[in-house]
């Protein structure tokens, strides 16, 4: 089955019940000369996710700057005065033990360097994206980390990760498999996404089959579930 990037987006939010849409990513060499630039100042990279929800846009590696952690792990090179300031707030981190001193070399970033990010809705992409962004319950992330192999006990089972919540997007982009990451304080702040929803992160070379997978384990998911339906009516009551 072959899909565009609007069909996708709409049978993930449709069949999954999204609140927000998928966003998509795309790293780039060159400003892409028909989309518009980012035209307001953000706090963080997870706090621009939020504004490509509703319209897409580019945004230069200048634009990622008020957040020095995310800027690495985005993979841009950061002047003297940025990589000060992450100098700084590394310090911070290990002093107040949010992070353990040996973990700083070991957070994942973004290997390939780039100018920039277009950022959209993935309904709105015209071109296959690197990554593509979703927020998910519990349940919805159940279905998506079921259909995409995250969860194989014959294999070696993926598990969540945490702060940074950024650090999902490297993770995808080295592995080429999809990742869910618990997020951290500062995506959670900046973005203010429900307390309720987790970070998950698709690879978008893959998309069209991960979205099949997905639609799949939605409708077997169905099938347990009028499964264990019947199961409960064959006792006289179910007490929870």
């Amino acid at each position: 089955m072959n899909m565009n990037n609007s069909e996708i987006a709409n049978l993930l939010k449709t069949q999954l019940g999204l609140q927000q849409a998928p966003v998509a990513l795309r790293f780039y060499d060159d400003p892409p000369i028909d989309i518009p630039r980012l035209d307001t100042e953000v706090i963080s990279a997870c706090a621009i996710w939020r504004k490509a929800e509703h319209s897409l846009f580019y945004a230069t590696a200048s634009d990622h700057f008020r957040c020095t952690l995310g800027s690495m792990v985005m993979g841009f090179d950061l002047p003297d005065e940025q990589a000060e300031e992450l100098q700084s707030e590394a310090g911070l981190m290990c002093e107040i033990s949010y992070v353990r001193e040996e973990e700083i070399e070991h957070i994942p970033t973004v290997s390939k360097k780039s100018k920039g990010i277009i950022y959209g809705p993935l309904s709105a992409f015209n071109s296959e994206p690197d990554v593509v962004i979703i927020w998910a319950n519990p349940k919805q992330a159940m279905l998506i980390g079921e259909g995409c192999g995250l969860i194989n006990w014959s294999a070696q089972p993926a598990g969540l990760t945490g702060r940074p919540g950024c650090a999902a997007i490297p993770n995808v982009l080295r592995t080429g498999s999809p990742a869910q990451s618990l997020g951290c304080i500062g995506m959670r702040t900046n973005t203010k996404v429900s307390d309720d929803l987790i970070l998950m992160v698709l690879p978008g070379h893959d998309l069209d089959n991960l979205s099949v997978s997905i639609s799949n384990t939605i409708e077997t998911n169905m099938s347990m579930e009028s499964h264990y339906i019947g199961k409960q009516t064959t006792i006289t009551s179910v007490n929870l």
